[in-house]
């Protein structure tokens, strides 16, 4: 076995001179794939948070796992404690969901200004489709300078217009940004006129579609607070309960108070996600044409 392993490293090594004196030199590549962004890094990447989506899910097993302690700390009962323990571990989750949909509420609202700002340059003639974009990184909506400042950088590097576009697109992920983008493409291919049209009519829409919305979440605001409410209040006297009073702590440390904690807790449960899912605000937009074009944009580019 070792002769043989002599043997053809031997036959490697010729083989190898002879292709480098040919003027064929042999090169070993390795090829690595760059790996896919997953959609739950897309989704903590628009939320604002700069963790992987493991760090993610052992804070939130981190903070489950205090809140249990602290919790059966002070009631001494298991299934008083998990139920709350696991419903802290949800807050990290519900923390930056809030924060995702923040951002895209700033984007939603700055779309009309920064429409305002492109059309403006286009009309006065001091500008083009491609200036008027990259002038937004600089003096546009706070909410869309990121975006764009990542649009300039895509150009700059060689991509097209229309790559940058889509690599932009792909990276919001909202239905609104998906209608103005893909109106950019339509407009920077057919010249200042349509461009100046296009973005007019876009403009009006979605400020149509903002005021709606607004509307529609101060309405919705009482319920949703109503929800957390009814959610958290009965957890949170049972707690002080077990805590306060031994009588509590034996009887939910039985198996009739497990079953009813644990009922109690699926009812909770369901009537919470049924409140959320009626004071879901209403989609004026929805994703029609969802790109995977930001995995092909270049990795100094992000």
């Amino acid at each position: 076995m070792i002769r043989l392993l002599a043997v053809l490293a031997v036959a490697l090594l010729v083989w190898v001179t002879m292709e480098g004196l040919a003027g064929r030199p042999v090169r070993f590549r390795i090829s690595r794939r760059r790996p896919r962004v997953s959609d739950r890094q897309v989704w903590l990447s628009q939320a604002g948070a700069a963790v992987t989506p493991r760090q993610f899910w052992a804070v939130c097993a981190a903070t489950a796992a205090a809140t249990f302690v602290v919790l059966f700390a002070l009631d001494r009962t298991l299934v008083v404690a998990l139920v709350p323990a696991i419903g802290a571990g949800a807050l990290p989750y519900a923390y930056w969901g809030l924060e995702r949909r923040k951002r895209a509420n700033a984007r939603f609202e700055a779309w009309p200004d920064a429409l305002r700002h492109i059309t403006g340059g286009l009309v006065a003639g001091i500008a083009n489709l491609h200036d008027a974009l990259e002038e937004l990184a600089v003096s546009g909506p706070d909410a869309l300078q990121a975006p764009f400042a990542r649009y300039s950088r895509l150009v700059g590097r060689g991509v097209s217009d229309r790559q940058a576009l889509e690599a932009i697109r792909a990276e919001l992920a909202d239905p609104v940004s998906d209608s103005v983008i893909l109106n950019l493409e339509l407009a920077a291919s057919e010249g200042t006129d349509v461009a100046i049209s296009v973005l007019s009519d876009l403009t009006a829409q979605i400020t149509g579609d903002l005021e709606l919305a607004e509307k529609v979440r101060t309405v919705q605001t009482q319920s949703r607070i109503a929800g957390w409410a009814v959610f958290v209040l009965p957890y949170a006297l049972l707690v002080f309960l077990c805590a306060s009073q031994p009588f509590y702590r034996q009887f939910f440390a039985s198996s009739a108070g497990l079953v009813i904690v644990m009922i109690g807790a699926a009812m909770s449960i369901t009537g919470f996600f049924i409140v959320r899912r009626l004071a879901k605000p209403i989609a004026t937009h929805e994703r029609i044409f969802a790109s995977d074009q930001a995995a092909a944009a270049p990795d100094g580019a992000r």
